[in-house]
């Protein structure tokens, strides 16, 4: 609940340090309160977060992969 508090006071909660910048960035750009600041949804299915192959990605296992790694 602090996290909804505090983004609709303008603040964005933190994000961890442990994703990538393009997972804190695409977070980020999610989390925009004010409207015209708010990228659209094709703009967010552009951004290099979502357009990454999901073989890409390392560390713990995507919902995707059943706790398989490629």
């Amino acid at each position: 609940m602090q996290a909804l508090f505090r983004i609709g006071k303008g603040e964005p909660p933190p994000v961890p340090n442990s994703l990538s910048s393009d997972a804190q960035d695409f977070i980020l750009k999610c989390l925009q309160v004010n409207p015209s600041d708010q990228p659209t949804a094709g703009q967010l299915l552009d951004h290099p977060f979502v357009k990454r192959p999901l073989h890409a990605f390392s560390g713990s296992a995507s919902p995707h992969t059943n706790g398989i790694r490629h």
